[in-house]
C-alpha cells in the first residue's frame, strides 16, 4: 500500500479514517469494508465507514471521542440501556444528569479514558482514502445518533458540543462523516499517512496540532486536558 505524505493543505480538505495497525493486511486485502462498531451497537442501524474531512475535524473527532470514554459506563450492559432513555421525561432527565455530574467528578472515568487514548495513539494508524461525494458518501447524509431524537442537552453532554456540532439538523457534521449504507472503499483507494516517514498517530498528531488554526483550548476543551496531562503541549 502506498504512503501518503501528510501536507499544510490536509488541514482542512481530504478525507481519513483511522485504525488498528493489525487491520491492515485484511486492509490490503478486502479495502475497508462497511460495518458497525462495537461501541456503537446501540446506537447506528446500518453498516458503514467512518472518516473525517481533514486534520482539524480529526481533532474535534478525538475531542468528542474522549468525552465519550470519559462518560461510558463501567457496568455490562449499562450503555445499551442508557442508549434506550432518550432524556426526554422528567425521570430520564435527572437520571441522566446525576450520572454525567457523577461522572465528571470520579477520576477513574478520566484515567480510563486517557489510557484508552494512549493505546489508540500507540495501536492505530491513519489513512488517506480517495472518495468522492455523490459517489460514495454525501453531505446530505444524516447522522443516526442525531436522528433518534435523543434530548439536546443529552446529545450535549454525551460529546455532540455546540462548538463543532450542528444540533438544529440531522445532516451529518464533518468530524463525524460515513460513506452511503453498506459502501466500503477499495483498497486501491487507500494510502498510509505519514509525517517525515512516521506512520506514527503520536507524529500525526502533533503534526495536527501545529498547524491546526482551532484554538483548541476553546473548541476542544476535553482534548486540551488530555494534551496538557500527557504534555503534548
Amino acid at each position: 500500500m502506498q504512503n501518503y505524505k501528510l501536507c499544510s493543505s490536509d488541514i482542512n480538505s481530504n478525507y481519513f479514517h483511522f485504525t488498528k495497525k493489525s487491520n491492515m493486511k485484511s486492509i490490503c486485502k478486502n479495502g475497508l469494508l462497511p460495518k458497525i462498531s462495537f461501541h456503537a451497537q446501540a446506537l447506528e442501524d446500518t453498516k458503514k465507514v467512518f472518516f473525517v474531512e481533514g486534520l482539524d475535524n480529526l481533532l474535534i473527532l478525538f475531542d468528542c471521542w474522549i468525552n465519550v470514554v470519559e462518560k461510558y459506563p463501567h457496568i455490562p450492559g449499562a450503555f445499551n440501556l442508557a442508549t434506550k432513555i432518550r432524556g426526554k421525561n422528567r425521570l430520564s432527565k435527572l437520571f441522566i444528569n446525576i450520572y454525567f455530574k457523577w461522572t465528571n467528578m470520579n477520576k477513574l472515568h478520566r484515567f480510563i479514558s486517557y489510557k484508552y487514548f494512549d493505546y489508540f495513539l500507540e495501536k492505530y494508524i491513519l489513512l488517506n482514502i480517495d472518495i468522492k461525494e455523490g459517489i460514495d458518501f454525501s453531505f446530505d447524509d444524516i447522522d443516526e445518533i442525531k436522528a433518534k431524537g435523543y434530548d439536546k442537552d443529552f446529545l450535549i453532554k454525551a460529546g455532540y458540543s455546540l462548538k463543532y456540532s450542528d444540533l438544529e439538523s440531522i445532516r451529518m457534521d464533518k468530524w463525524n462523516l460515513h460513506t452511503f449504507t453498506d459502501h466500503g472503499v477499495n483498497s486501491d483507494k487507500i494510502k498510509i499517512c505519514c509525517v517525515d516517514d512516521s506512520y506514527k498517530m503520536q507524529d500525526i498528531l502533533n503534526y495536527a496540532l501545529t498547524h491546526t488554526k482551532i484554538k483548541i483550548e476553546d473548541v476542544c476543551p476535553v482534548l486540551y486536558k488530555y494534551l496538557k496531562n500527557r504534555k503534548y503541549i
